[in-house]
């Protein structure tokens, strides 16, 4: 239902800062993280980007989620949030990065994992319905964004967002 519901919700690009999609990820995410002993590390300040607010809420949550849940079993989670800039096509971009120190993804299924159902992994091993990452990917086309990821198994993950920055320093 999340995934149809983000089909037909209304997009609405405002800035947006990042710090405080960031702080109301992680305050979701609280009982996760006190239960795993997850240390997040944020570097802030983070910029501001063009974006619906509640879509990316939606987006850092997976992301944060993802990162904490699929570790090696005993090992304590990881993760980085920090963001780049980038110029592409003379539009300024903001990458958002979630770093892991996680069970890391094969490269030939890097593009699978963010169609919807699609798993790796049993869900007596690691729980969910395998839609979290689809979510996250229809949501930054919606915005206009992007979404990648960069792994080999064994060496965790360094997922990335896109989004235009909300301050342009392209001058014409």
């Amino acid at each position: 239902m999340d995934y149809s519901r983000l089909t037909r919700t209304q997009i609405h690009l405002q800035p947006t800062d990042l710090d405080t999609i960031v702080d109301e990820a992680l305050s979701q995410l609280v009982g996760q993280l006190e239960e795993t002993q997850a240390q997040v590390q944020v570097a802030s300040p983070l910029p501001v980007v063009l974006a619906h607010r509640s879509m990316l809420i939606q987006t850092m949550t997976n992301l944060v989620s993802n990162a904490i849940k699929f570790t090696v079993p005993n090992t304590q989670p990881q993760v980085n949030i920090f963001a780049t800039h980038k110029q592409q096509n003379n539009q300024d971009w903001i990458q958002l990065w979630v770093v892991d120190n996680g069970i890391g993804i094969a490269p030939e299924h890097q593009e699978r994992i963010f169609r919807v159902f699609e798993r790796l992994h049993g869900a007596e091993r690691y729980p969910g319905t395998g839609i979290g990452l689809a979510i996250v990917r229809k949501g930054l086309e919606r915005m206009g964004g992007q979404v990648g990821v960069e792994s080999q198994l064994g060496q965790g993950s360094r997922f990335w967002i896109a989004l235009p920055s909300a301050i342009s320093s392209v001058t014409t």
